[in-house]
Order: C-alpha cells, then sequence, then structure tokens
C-alpha cells in the first residue's frame, strides 16, 4: 500500500512539473535575501501559517534538550537559516528562527516581504520567493537514516 502511495506522490510530482513537455524551473533566492521569520510570513499568508502551526516543523526546536541547542548538526534541521544572513544563531538574539518556518523550505523571504504592496506582474511577484526547491526535503528527511536512533545514540554517548 504504500509503495502505492509513493507512486501516486511520484506521478503527481512529476505532473506539476512538467507542464506541455517542458520544464519548470524555480526561481533561486534573491541574491542578498535574508531570513524575516514566519511572523513576517503570517500577516499574508494566515491559512498556510495555522497549517504550519499544527505541523511538527513547528515545534520540533523543542525536541532538543541540552547541548543539543547549540550543536550545528541538530541545529541545520531544527532551525530556519542556521549559518545564513538573518537566520537561527541562538535562542537569546533570534527566537523567532527556531523550529523549521517557512524559510527553512522557501528560502529567505526579505525580497518578497519588500516586494509586497509594489505593482509588479505576478511572474516578476514569484521570482522573489522560491516555491520549494528541489531536494528540500532531503537536506533533513534522509530516507535512509533513521534521526531517531540518530538522536537516541548522539544522546546516550553524551551521557
Amino acid at each position: 500500500m504504500l509503495r502505492g502511495r509513493f507512486r501516486t506522490v511520484v506521478a503527481t510530482l512529476a505532473a506539476v512539473l512538467v507542464v506541455g513537455g517542458t520544464l519548470i524551473v524555480y526561481a533561486a533566492v534573491p541574491e542578498g535575501a535574508t531570513y524575516v521569520g514566519v511572523s513576517k510570513c503570517r500577516m499574508c499568508h494566515l491559512t498556510e501559517h495555522k497549517t504550519w502551526q499544527a505541523s511538527k516543523h513547528s515545534s520540533n526546536f523543542d525536541v532538543l534538550i541540552g547541548d543539543e541547542r547549540s550543536n550545528p548538526d541538530c541545529l541545520k534541521c531544527h532551525t530556519t537559516g542556521y549559518g545564513k544572513p538573518g537566520g537561527f544563531v541562538d535562542m537569546e538574539s533570534t527566537p523567532g528562527m527556531t523550529s523549521v518556518g517557512c524559510e527553512a523550505c522557501h528560502g529567505p523571504g526579505s525580497a518578497h516581504v519588500a516586494a509586497a504592496g509594489k505593482n509588479i506582474g505576478k511572474t516578476d511577484w514569484e521570482k522573489m520567493i522560491n516555491k520549494i526547491p528541489q531536494n528540500t526535503c532531503v537536506q533533513c528527511h534522509n530516507p535512509h537514516v533513521s534521526q531517531k536512533a540518530r538522536a537516541e545514540e548522539m544522546r546516550k554517548a553524551a551521557q
């Protein structure tokens, strides 16, 4: 049954990406864009924000304990924009960048926010943010590695 669902998802993605035999290439993040946080995204995307709040992504920083909250190996998948301009630095200076917010997948949103209210065409507007770049999910969700088991091993080793 799971294999059938996987095929359906793959077929759906292929149908979305290929329109009339042409591969749709999503825009890259505009040069110089920085992270702005989910509070900025929420201003225009309230429905999406509510869906995100109900997801595990919105609270995945909370599962980190002790030194994991400063471990770069953990922070790259449990925060937004870790190590990038405007992204997560630490709880004190960037509390709005904990967990996996919109920009963790879509990339930094400063250009998208700056374009709000300006009279630009839809095509130009959509260039101001990534849809969701290819292979974004697998940067943290590796189907070949159990992150839960890996975290348990790390925690045992730290004791």
